[in-house]
């Protein structure tokens, strides 16, 4: 007679699809129905205020309109140039703290976690403190500013020219921590034989910094990367709490224009087409920096 664990791992082995249909059942209602769902809907007109919800087909109108939508093409190129400030100035950020603080002593384990505290804090909260400190009549930071004879006219999140750099800072504040702890853990897992060898051969710290520590956190830039890009296309609390969109649509994200479209218009086709559209650079992207990296590290 068999042992009851090996009819247990013999069950399991049989039956791990029907011991996995909960957590698959799950993942479908969650992720895969609204993604298809969303793709599904694009292709028709649908407007939450119709009290008869009527749909009609339209094909692909929503996607040829988006494609000659002059507000959309102004999100999307904010949207870029939101992604790559905030992506490359947390890279270099996170990097440079995660050397800075990569020791063992009370005092940094201390400092670590004092520097985290950000990223702790809801994205909301964050916009909403960082609008107080922009106001123009009390916040400290234009305050600052006049006492070295920049004006900032109406504030930073008032004026075309400083509201992108102003909100794009607010992120930077925000999620620099995070790409600093993923490169402490990456720093931590480095072996120490390449280091000893490259001693011997007389290299000096920059050297070794950049033939061999670069190299070898390769993997842990993908994953800032792409958890950073996609975060970054992500963006709408940050948005919506200090500048919604503005002035003028300065600071309108394709994140929070589809937001506009859905929940103040109400054109749900046409919202779901923009955010496929959302999900297909994003996509993209990631599938850039994979093979950018893969092919560095042949």
């Amino acid at each position: 007679m068999r042992p009851k664990s090996n009819r247990s791992l013999l069950f399991v082995e049989k039956h791990y699809l029907l011991l996995l249909a909960p957590l698959l059942i799950f993942v479908a209602a969650i992720a895969i129905y609204p993604l298809f769902f969303s793709f599904y809907i694009s292709f028709f007109k649908y407007r939450l205020t119709d009290p008869n919800q009527t749909r009609t087909f339209l094909g692909i109108a929503h996607y040829i309109l988006a494609i000659h939508d002059k507000t959309v093409i102004t999100a999307i190129r904010n949207t870029l140039v939101f992604v790559a400030g905030t992506v490359v100035i947390e890279l270099l950020l996170g990097l440079g703290l995660a050397l800075l603080f990569a020791g063992e002593g009370r005092w940094m384990r201390a400092l670590r976690s004092w520097l985290i505290i950000p990223m702790a804090l809801p994205s909301l909260v964050v916009g909403l403190v960082w609008k107080s400190l922009y106001n123009v009549d009390f916040g400290v930071i234009p305050y600052y500013f006049k006492q070295f004879g920049i004006t900032m006219g109406r504030g930073p999140l008032g004026e075309i020219k400083w509201a992108m750099p102003s909100v794009i800072l607010i992120d930077i504040w925000q999620w620099t921590p995070l790409v600093m702890i993923i490169f402490l853990a990456g720093l931590k897992s480095l072996p120490h034989d390449p280091y000893e060898a490259a001693r011997v051969d007389g290299a000096n710290r920059w050297q070794s910094f950049w033939h061999i520590t670069l190299p070898l956190l390769k993997p842990s830039i993908l994953i800032v990367l792409l958890l950073r890009t996609m975060q970054g296309f992500k963006v709408f609390d940050i948005i919506y709490a200090t500048t919604s969109g503005g002035p003028g649509t300065a600071t309108t994200v394709l994140n929070f224009h589809i937001y506009t479209v859905g929940m103040v218009f109400f054109k749900m086709g046409y919202a779901a087409a923009l955010a496929n559209i959302l999900l297909i650079i994003v996509a993209a992207l990631a599938i850039l920096y994979i093979i950018v990296l893969e092919r560095q590290q042949i």
